[in-house]
């Protein structure tokens, strides 16, 4: 019987030529990735040329699904019976940039929102918009998983 330098030698040896294949496979999904990136950026740089800003897509949507929209401070709020989505648009671009703190600050506002306004909480729902996924910071996931914040990230 060999020893383990052995078997791992002999292991790599039977399995040397998937390596270019493994490598093919990675190199063709970033380069896909980053076409990917660029058409949403360029799609996104076209809509905001045309004036459909972020909050006007955002606005849109809610509007399609039948809720009534009314612009608070930095915030939307949509409404449609007894719900009620409270709304906060960021187009960032860069990768990474939107952090939890973002997040957070926007969880302070419309908490605000819902006191001023005496709204029961277990009808209020928080909705963080975002143009690219890849511009939520991995502190940014963190919140919008925890169920605490009860805020859920859409990108348009």
């Amino acid at each position: 019987m060999g020893s383990l330098s052995d078997i791992v030698i002999n292991a790599l040896y039977q399995l040397w030529h998937l390596l270019p294949i493994v490598i093919a496979i990675v190199l063709f999904k970033k380069y896909i990735d980053n076409k990917d990136k660029k058409n949403r950026k360029n799609k996104n740089e076209e809509n905001e040329k045309n004036g459909l800003t972020l909050e006007v897509r955002a606005i849109k949507k809610y509007e399609d699904i039948d809720y009534t929209i009314v612009k608070s401070e930095s915030i939307l709020v949509c409404t449609k019976e007894d719900k009620t989505i409270l709304i906060q648009c960021n187009n960032s671009i860069e990768a990474k940039s939107i952090t939890d703190d973002d997040i957070k600050s926007f969880y302070t506002t419309a908490i605000k929102y819902v006191k001023e306004n005496q709204l029961e909480i277990k009808n209020v729902e928080f909705r963080y918009v975002i143009a690219y996924k890849d511009a939520l910071n991995k502190s940014a996931i963190e919140i919008l998983l925890d169920e605490f914040y009860n805020c859920k990230y859409v990108v348009l």
